[in-house]
């Protein structure tokens, strides 16, 4: 089985009902306001540097990862990982890391922060793994990573506001 990270412009509804029932299920609705965010336009991963990521095996979706300008900062130079998610079968098989490592690379050239916000614990392990700071002191982020001009991503502190 071969795991494939592709980008997509459009969102490939009919082919998200199992991964959409499966987070709503499980509480999670990312899946969920992914959709409808889409659908009414407000976020459709379409601004300059954005990008968004469909993993797929065996040609069933199994993943899904988007990145967009920080909404929540008026702050070019500071993009943000938005609705993450792994179907659960498919979890600690690197599809994750996949997808957050594609999303990396496509903002190297545009971005020179990346912003995640989460409330897992198994999520902050996650994030913390691929380099990913904490960060306590603002409620919209919770992981900064500093990106290097070579695409390559180093360690830094957290940058003030």
């Amino acid at each position: 089985m071969i795991l494939s990270i592709e980008q997509s412009h459009n969102l490939p509804v009919l082919d998200l009902g199992p991964l959409l029932q499966e987070s709503d299920r499980s509480g999670f609705r990312s899946v969920q306001r992914l959709v409808d965010d889409w659908a009414s336009g407000k976020n459709r991963f379409d601004q300059p540097g954005e990008a968004f990521f469909v993993a797929t095996q065996d040609d069933r979706i199994i993943g899904l990862c988007g990145l967009n300008r920080d909404p929540y900062i008026n702050d070019p130079s500071i993009g943000r990982i938005r609705r993450l998610y792994v179907k659960q079968a498919e979890r600690r098989q690197g599809v994750g890391r996949a997808l957050v490592q594609r999303v990396i690379a496509e903002a190297c050239p545009t971005f020179k922060w990346l912003h995640v916000r989460t409330d897992n614990p198994l999520a902050d392990r996650f994030y913390q793994s691929l380099r990913f700071l904490p960060c306590a002191d603002d409620k919209q982020v919770t992981h900064k990573l500093k990106l290097g001009n070579d695409r390559v991503y180093t360690l830094c502190a957290c940058h003030p506001r």
